[in-house]
């Protein structure tokens, strides 16, 4: 098995897709009404895509109108790309940084996080179990209060909740079904962690307490 967890493999992927444009288990069109109850266009609205890759996403979400987006890989490779391929979004920024140490950002700064495969490859890497939970401290941290991380996933919620129902997260978690674009299954499974959904993926959905 491959190492998901590893900033080489994802480099060398990248460098050999030339560039082009690939979205994981759903495009941000499928997705879109599933995300706009979260979204707000007031220009102090932060949104941060962590494990970005070569999606499309935060450039679709900036022509919609929410122009304040941070997109993080480990990956410099793609996020080079990336950044030159969406040059003209000049408020939207491409950062290469580890959902798992984001060491330059501060508490409590983003107020929606939206993870499309990120959790999934972090549980098939090889440190799976630390790597999961260090990257949900991390999303729970610069998750202002009132926040919401959504994490769009193939793993089924018992495979799920048990890491994002951790003690240490001060975060409600709720979770709703949703379709799998047909064909797009075989390549969102790669990465799944084990427990898939068969047909269907899950949008995991956590709002972070307005309290300490």
């Amino acid at each position: 098995m491959q190492d998901y967890g590893n900033s080489s493999y994802w480099d060398e992927r990248y460098a050999a897709s030339n560039g082009e444009i690939f979205d994981w288990y759903q495009s941000y069109q499928n997705l879109k009404s599933q995300l706009l109850p979260y979204l707000n266009v007031d220009s102090e609205f932060e949104i941060l895509i962590p494990g970005c890759g070569n999606s499309s996403m935060g450039a679709e979400l900036y022509d919609d109108g929410f122009l304040n987006i941070t997109n993080i890989d480990v990956s410099s490779v793609v996020i080079n790309q990336m950044g030159d391929l969406y040059a003209d979004r000049e408020e939207m920024e491409y950062t290469t940084m580890d959902a798992r140490n984001l060491e330059f950002l501060p508490d409590d700064c983003f107020n929606l996080i939206i993870d499309k495969a990120l959790l999934d490859a972090q549980l098939c890497s090889v440190e799976n179990i630390h790597n999961v939970n260090s990257m949900l401290t991390e999303m729970h941290r610069v998750l202002k209060p009132g926040g919401v991380f959504l994490a769009i996933s193939h793993g089924l919620p018992p495979t799920r909740l048990s890491y994002m129902n951790s003690k240490s997260l001060n975060w409600q978690v709720e979770f709703k079904k949703i379709a799998a674009p047909k064909g797009e299954l075989q390549e969102g499974g790669e990465g799944g962690g084990g427990g898939g959904g068969g047909e269907s993926h899950f949008l995991y959905i956590a709002k972070k307490s307005m309290s300490k």
